[in-house]
C-alpha cells in the first residue's frame, strides 16, 4: 500500500509531503499506536480540552520542582559551590540532576565557567542542555526557592538575581561552541589524515611494483615513442608526495602557468608569509625590510605557484582571477587590511623556471611597481618604495644614468645570462686553489646571475650593477623544497642557487642574511624551516645515522659516490654560507667516517666498493681545513693526511676535483702526512697528471691525423686499419675524459 501511494504522490505533491512526514520513525510509530480507535477517541477528546495547555505547563513545573529539589539535596553540588564559586555552582544547580553530577566528575574543581570548555564533547553538549533548561526555567526556579531555606537555595536565590551572571553564562556558553566547532574540525582534519594514510598503506604493493617495473617501462615506452606510438601521460614529482608519478617511463605533463598562483596557492602563500614574518620579528623585533626568493620549477608545478603567491602578499599585492581561474590582473591591497609594512623582495630564477613561466617574471615585477607605487598612508611602512629609491640610488652610483637607475629600480627577477640554465660557480667554489677571497666567487655568481628577465627588450637584459643594487637591503634569503629525494647536504644545486644567493647578498649589504625554505613535503601542512634546522635534521637522518649507512653501502660503488658528493657538498655550503656548517658537524662526519664510530667497518667497505671516493672525502675535510672554515684538530689532521696518501699510494689517485686538480690542497696535504707517503703521495700525483696531459695530447694529435688528407698514390688497404687504430685511440681517449668528467659529478641543474 505504501509503494502504490508513493507513485500515486509523485504527481501530488501535498501527498508526497504527507508521506515524507509519516516516514518519520517517531510520527509512524505514533499512527500505528492510534491505529486503536478508543485510544483514538480519548486522544482527539484531549485534544480538544481548553486546559490541556494549562495542565501541560503546571506538569512542566512540577518537575522543574523536582529536579530542583534533587539537586539541592545532591553532596555534588554542595562541593561544587564551595569550589567554583557561586556562578558556576548556580548554572549547573540549574541542570537536570544526572548532568550535575556528570559534570562534577569531569570538570576541574578549580575551573571558571570558562573552563568548562576542557570537558569532553559529551559534556560540554550536557552543559549547553543545562544552561537552556536554566534559561527556560528561570522564573519558575526564583518561584519554587522562596520556600527552600537552605545555604544551597540561599546562593542560587543570589545567583538569579544577579545582573551580571547571564553575561557570565553567555561568555561560557560562547566559548563551548567554539570548543565544539574547532574539535569538529580537528576531527574531520584527522579523518582526512586516517583516509590520506589507508590510501597509501593500500597502495603500497601497487607502488612497489611500480618502482620495479619502472626501468624496464622507460625503455619500452622510449621504443614506443620513436616508433611513433602512444605514451600514456601522467604528473611527475616525488613519489613520496605523488605516489602516481610511478611506474615511470610515462609522458610527464607539467602546468598552465597562467593560472597561477591558483586560489589555493595564493591561501598557502599569505600564511607562509606570515609565518615568515612572524618568525622574523620574533628573532629581530622587526619587519624584514627585502627578502630573496628563489624559484624552482619543481615546486612551482607541484604547489601550482605557492611560492609566487608568497611573494605578491609580501608586497601587499593579490592576484584577480578570471572565470576559467587564470590571473588576469593584479590588485594592490590596502594598507590597512595588511596591518604591516610591504615588504620589498627580489628573486633569482632557475634556467627551467624562466623557460616554463616567463609571463609569471614579468607579473613579479608588476607587482613590486605597484607596491612601489602605493600612496599608503605611512609612507615609512612601505618598504618596497624605500627599495626603489635605494636602487636607484646604487644604480647612479655605479654610473648608470638617472634615467635608467629609475627606469630598472623596481625589476626584481634575475637569472643566468644569455639564457644560461645555472650560475656556473660550482667548479670554481670546488677549486679551492683559483680563489683565495669569497669576494671573487661573489662577484663570479653576480655576473652570471645578473640577467634581467621582464617583457620586451629587458628579457635577458644585462647591465653591471642592476642586481647589486636589486639585492641591497635584503634579510632573508628563501629557498623551495617540495621533495623528499633531495636535501640541502644531498644536493648541490640547493648550495649552487640558495647558497650562492646568501652570498651575494652578504657581499653587497655586509651581513649575513637569515635563510630558510619554504617545505612543501607535506602538502596537507607546508612550513617555513630554518637552514641550520634543515642541515641538522639531514645530517643526523642520513649521514650520521648508522641505519641509513648500512642501508646505503648495499649500492656498493655509486652509493659510495653518493657519500662524496655530500661531502663536496658540504663543503660548498662552508663556502657560501660559513655559518650554516660549523665545526661540530665535521667532527662529527670525521668520527663516523674516520674514527669509525658505529664500528661498521666503513673504511672498509669504502676499500673494497670505491676507495676513490674516500680519497676524496679526505680530500674535502683536508681543503675545509686548509681554507680555515674547519678548525680541526692536530690529530685530526694528521690522521686524515696519513689516510688519503695512504691510499694514493696503495689504488693510485682518482684524480677528481679535490683530489687532482688542487695544487695548493695537495701541498699541504704532503706536509701534513708523513715524509715516506708524502713522497710516494707527490709522485703518484705526478704521474697521474702526466698521463692525463699525455693522453689528452695524443687524442689530439690522432684527430689532427686523422683529418689530413690522405696522399693519393697511397694504398687504400693501408688507410683503413689506420683510420681505424686512429678512431679507437680516439675513442679510449674520449672515455677517458667522459670518465673524468663523471668523477667530477655535473648534473643538470634544476
Amino acid at each position: 500500500q505504501r509503494e502504490r501511494a508513493k507513485t500515486i504522490a509523485a504527481v501530488i505533491p501535498p501527498m508526497a509531503e504527507a508521506i515524507e512526514i509519516a516516514e518519520d520513525p517517531d510520527v509512524f510509530a505514533l499512527l500505528e499506536v492510534m491505529q486503536d480507535a478508543a485510544l483514538r477517541e480519548r486522544t482527539f477528546a484531549l485534544l480538544k480540552d481548553p486546559g490541556l495547555v494549562d495542565r501541560v505547563e503546571e506538569e512542566k513545573r512540577r518537575l522543574a520542582a523536582e529536579r530542583l529539589a534533587f539537586a539541592l539535596d545532591a553532596p555534588q553540588v554542595e562541593a561544587l559551590g564551595r569550589a567554583w564559586g557561586h556562578e558556576a555552582a548556580g548554572a549547573l544547580m540549574t541542570a537536570a540532576s544526572e548532568d550535575i553530577e556528570r559534570v562534577v566528575d569531569v570538570v576541574p574543581q578549580s575551573a571558571a565557567p570558562g573552563a568548562l570548555i576542557t570537558a569532553a564533547s559529551e559534556d560540554i553538549e550536557r552543559v549547553l542542555s543545562a544552561t537552556a533548561f536554566y534559561r527556560e526555567h528561570r522564573t519558575t526556579l526564583g518561584d519554587q526557592l522562596r520556600d527552600v531555606d537552605t545555604p544551597a537555595a540561599d546562593r542560587l536565590r543570589k545567583i538569579l538575581d544577579d545582573p551580571a551572571f547571564d553575561r557570565r553564562l553567555d561568555g561560557a556558553v560562547g566559548a563551548a561552541k567554539l570548543e565544539l566547532e574547532d574539535r569538529a574540525a580537528r576531527d574531520a582534519e584527522l579523518a582526512r589524515a586516517v583516509l590520506t594514510l589507508e590510501a597509501s598503506v593500500a597502495g603500497i604493493d601497487r607502488h612497489r611494483h611500480g618502482l620495479r617495473d619502472s626501468s624496464d617501462l622507460e625503455l619500452k615506452s622510449v621504443a614506443r615513442a620513436l616508433a611513433g606510438g602512444y605514451v600514456e601521460p601522467t604528473p611527475g614529482g616525488d613519489p613520496i608526495v605523488n605516489p602516481d608519478a610511478v611506474p615511470t617511463g610515462r609522458n610527464l605533463f607539467s602546468i598552465d602557468a597562467e593560472k597561477t598562483p591558483s586560489q589555493e596557492a595564493w591561501t598557502v602563500g599569505r600564511k607562509l608569509a606570515e609565518t615568515l614574518l612572524d618568525e622574523h620579528r620574533r628573532r629581530h623585533d622587526a619587519y624584514p625590510r627585502k627578502v630573496a626568493f628563489t624559484l624552482w620549477p619543481s615546486d612551482f608545478i607541484g604547489t601550482e605557484g605557492a611560492t609566487i603567491g608568497q611573494i605578491f602578499y609580501l608586497l601587499g599585492v593579490e592576484p584577480v582571477w578570471d572565470p576559467f581561474g587564470r590571473v588576469a590582473d593584479l590588485r594592490l591591497m590596502p594598507a590597512v587590511d595588511l596591518g604591516r609594512p610591504r615588504i620589498d623582495v627580489v628573486v633569482q630564477t632557475a634556467g627551467q623556471l624562466r623557460d616554463l613561466a616567463a609571463s609569471r617574471l614579468a607579473l613579479i615585477n608588476r607587482a613590486v611597481a605597484m607596491a612601489a607605487e602605493a600612496r599608503d598612508a605611512d609612507a615609512h611602512a612601505n618598504f618596497v618604495q624605500a627599495g626603489r629609491l635605494r636602487a636607484e640610488e646604487i644604480m647612479k652610483e655605479k654610473g648608470l644614468s638617472p634615467a635608467d637607475a629609475r627606469r630598472y629600480s623596481t625589476l626584481r627577477v634575475f637569472g643566468g645570462v644569455n639564457g644560461n640554465y645555472g650560475t656556473a660557480i660550482m667548479e670554481m667554489v670546488e677549486r679551492g686553489d683559483r680563489w683565495e677571497d669569497d669576494a671573487e666567487v661573489a662577484g663570479q655568481y653576480l655576473r652570471n646571475m645578473g640577467a634581467v628577465y621582464d617583457e620586451g627588450e629587458l628579457w635577458s637584459f644585462y647591465a653591471e650593477g642592476i642586481f647589486e643594487a636589486a639585492l641591497a637591503d635584503t634579510e632573508i634569503v628563501v629557498q623551495p623544497r617540495e621533495s623528499h629525494t633531495w636535501g640541502a647536504l644531498s644536493l648541490d644545486h640547493v648550495y649552487e642557487f640558495m647558497g650562492g644567493l646568501s652570498m651575494a647578498v652578504r657581499h653587497v649589504t655586509g651581513r649575513d642574511a637569515d635563510a630558510y625554505f619554504n617545505d612543501f613535503r607535506n602538502a596537507q601542512r607546508p612550513r617555513v624551516t630554518d637552514l641550520n634546522e634543515t642541515v641538522w635534521t639531514e645530517a643526523r637522518s642520513t649521514l650520521l645515522n648508522p641505519a641509513y649507512i648500512g642501508e646505503l653501502q648495499e649500492g656498493g660503488a655509486s652509493s659510495a659516490e653518493q657519500f662524496a658528493e655530500t661531502f663536496r657538498n658540504t663543503y660548498g655550503w662552508n663556502v657560501m654560507k660559513p655559518a650554516a656548517i660549523d665545526d661540530a658537524l665535521w667532527n662529527e662526519l670525521y668520527d663516523v667516517y674516520v674514527d669509525d664510530r658505529y664500528d661498521i667497518g666503513i673504511e672498509d667497505f669504502f676499500r673494497r666498493e670505491n676507495p676513490y671516493a674516500l680519497q676524496e672525502m679526505t680530500a674535502v675535510m683536508l681543503e675545509t681545513v686548509r681554507k680555515g672554515y674547519w678548525e680541526a684538530s692536530a690529530r685530526q689532521v694528521e690522521v686524515l693526511a696519513e689516510l688519503h696518501t695512504r691510499l694514493v699510494e696503495e689504488f693510485e689517485a682518482g684524480c677528481s676535483g679535490f683530489v687532482c686538480d688542487n695544487a695548493a690542497l695537495a701541498s699541504f696535504i704532503a706536509e701534513q702526512a708523513p715524509p715516506d707517503l708524502a713522497a710516494s703521495y707527490r709522485s703518484e700525483l705526478q704521474r697521474a697528471l702526466t698521463s692525463s696531459v699525455e693522453l689528452t695530447e695524443a687524442s689530439v694529435v690522432l684527430a689532427e691525423q686523422d683529418a689530413e688528407p690522405r696522399p693519393a698514390d697511397a694504398p687504400a688497404s693501408q688507410s683503413g686499419p689506420a683510420r681505424v687504430a686512429w678512431l679507437g685511440a680516439l675513442l679510449v681517449a674520449g672515455l677517458f675524459v667522459v670518465a673524468l668528467l663523471v668523477l667530477r659529478k655535473r648534473r643538470s641543474t634544476p
